[in-house]
């Protein structure tokens, strides 16, 4: 006999904030449950739908069209160990006893940004037990800049980018961005000058000047920042440390900055972690490469959609222990060994902080959560011999340490008379062709002159949400132009044959045209073909093939 099950939803509504970027965009995530769901007499999913919080002061209820999409990309987790799912009080106990069985050298703790400050701090007080920093990943670049990293924290509001007499462009907010687009087109109709350094034109500038990633800044001539100028950039760990140096040195102590960053909590998390020595993303896969990293722990870190690194799943296999909490199913959950599954980011309890420095509350207006992520670490410091950690006691240190009213209407901004004093370091740092090893030309390269049609360029990363989070979408096509797809013949509505330095990847994608400059081709996705932010490909026109010989080509994972 079929149940007759009672067809009405109740509905919980969570305010919270879009996980995509730093940017800090609020929204409510609607969720409606069966009565089926609620009492557990069937295993059917939740209905989750996104509705727009015009209140928020970051965003006004505007969204990207990643946040448009936000309740398509909330996958849960499930708590497993070693493939077969288990409760979350055992996944616990597995994590307890792996850590328990390593040496401190042996362990290291990643955390990026992309839960609570609460939940952040918690893997820290892990971390204390353990004699084990968290890393963010951003200690690589960090280091190699020195004490100029002081200058690339909260200081500039989207409020001051509105009211700026000057802007200067050194990231593409179209791909990257884009609800900063608003706040540039305010600038802009208040008469704002905005100027773009780049490869490609942006159309939102009021002038473009083409400089590659390479070139120096202080060779160009139209970087002249001053006390009116507002100077928007990325940093993520994978920003060029010499140029980010440059930026500060010629306008530190003058200009204003606004750094962006790729994940949702990444400013709190690193002011959190900031006065700790971390490792590098380059540190712990070479330390898993090498065997003496034993046990990993990833809080909603996915290290595998992070990394470039082609091999990085591969070499997660060389940990004894690899082991994810996490409140998405991610890559790197599907290569743990141990997956802890936390309530979604939309449930959780806490507060992250935007890369304005504003303190944002994720509250559950459904009423009190479980705290099943903040929970679980606290189960894993008690099992190391730590005390349990509440929850309201860690919120108020969290507000404490990061210096900030917990309104979300109000900035806490840190006095620019605390900047340490700016040292040139950017003449000591390696350029480019020697921080990325696959940018110059190997002997095994097939040059232009080599293979009819060809052309040798160097192919770029635009790092954005839609690369971090590991998203299905349909921006996976190269960007390439005009005069590059003259020289390589290419066709419209054809595709491209884009071929790795070493000749062993050949990827056949769609191109789009732009206005940007020759010599480079641009994506939004990692590539086969490439296995570092910059590196040196191949491209040509897509031969005429028999369908038999497609197989020989290389298709990207996602």
């Amino acid at each position: 006999m079929t149940d007759i099950i009672d067809p009405k939803f109740k509905e919980n509504v969570y305010s919270t904030v879009c996980y995509g970027c730093g940017f800090g965009c609020g929204v409510f995530m609607r969720e409606l449950e069966t009565k089926a769901v609620q009492t557990g007499t069937s295993c059917g999913a939740s209905i989750l739908n996104i509705d727009y919080r015009k209140a928020s002061p970051v965003n006004q209820g505007k969204l990207c069209r990643f946040g448009v999409n936000l309740a398509n990309n909330y996958c849960p987790a499930v708590s497993s160990v070693r493939g077969s799912p288990v409760s979350t009080e055992d996944a616990v106990a597995k994590v307890a006893e792996a850590l328990k069985g390593a040496k401190p050298s042996e362990i290291a703790l990643l955390s990026v940004g992309g839960t609570t400050n609460e939940e952040h701090l918690a893997l820290m007080k892990i971390g204390e037990k353990l004699g084990v920093p968290v890393s963010t990943g951003m200690t690589g670049l960090f280091k190699e800049i020195g004490k100029l990293h002081a200058y690339t924290g909260r200081g500039t509001t989207y409020e001051d980018v509105e009211s700026a007499k000057k802007i200067y462009l050194f990231v593409d907010p179209y791909v990257s961005y884009p609800l900063l687009i608003r706040r540039l087109v305010h600038a802009k109709e208040k008469g704002a000058e905005i100027v773009s350094f780049g490869l490609k034109e942006l159309a939102i500038a009021t002038q473009n000047v083409a400089v590659e990633p390479n070139t120096s800044l202080y060779d160009v001539k139209e970087f002249a920042p001053d006390a009116d100028t507002v100077i928007i950039s990325d940093l993520t760990p994978y920003t060029y440390a010499k140029r980010l140096a440059e930026l500060v040195e010629i306008a530190g102590g003058k200009s204003d900055f606004l750094f962006m960053r790729p994940f949702m909590n990444a400013t709190g998390a690193g002011y959190l972690s900031k006065h700790t020595k971390q490792q590098s993303f380059d540190d712990i896969v070479s330390k898993m490469e090498t065997g003496d990293l034993k046990v990993l722990v990833c809080l909603d870190s996915d290290l595998i959609d992070i990394c470039f690194n082609d091999n990085i799943k591969e070499t997660f296999k060389n940990l004894e222990h690899a082991i994810v909490i996490s409140s998405r199913d991610t890559v790197a959950c599907g290569a743990a060994d141990i997956v802890v599954a936390t309530e979604p980011i939309y449930k959780k309890k806490g507060s992250v902080m935007n890369v304005e420095g504003r303190l944002i509350p994720i509250t559950a207006a459904a009423g009190d959560m479980p705290l099943t992520g903040f929970n679980a670490l606290s189960s894993v410091l008690e099992a190391l011999g730590g005390s349990a950690l509440d929850f309201d006691t860690v919120h108020a240190e969290v507000v404490e340490m990061l210096g900030a009213t917990e309104d979300e209407y109000k900035i806490t901004v840190p006095e620019k008379k605390s900047a340490p004093e700016i040292q040139k370091v950017s003449g000591k740092l390696p350029d480019l062709k020697a921080t990325f090893s696959s940018f110059s030309e190997p002997d095994s390269f097939v040059s232009a002159s080599d293979t009819e049609g060809a052309n040798a360029v160097k192919h770029l990363y635009l790092t954005n949400p839609f690369l971090w989070n590991g998203v299905l979408d349909n921006d996976n096509y190269i960007e390439i132009s005009r005069c590059q797809v003259k020289e390589t013949a290419l066709l419209k509505g054809f595709t491209a044959d884009v071929t790795c330095a070493c000749g062993e990847v050949t990827k056949t994608t769609r191109f789009k045209v732009s206005q940007m400059a020759d010599g480079y081709v641009l994506s939004m996705r990692k590539q086969p073909f490439a296995r570092a932010p910059i590196t040196d490909v191949k491209i040509a026109k897509t031969p005429t093939k028999p369908a038999d010989s497609e197989s020989k080509e290389c298709d990207v994972p996602q």
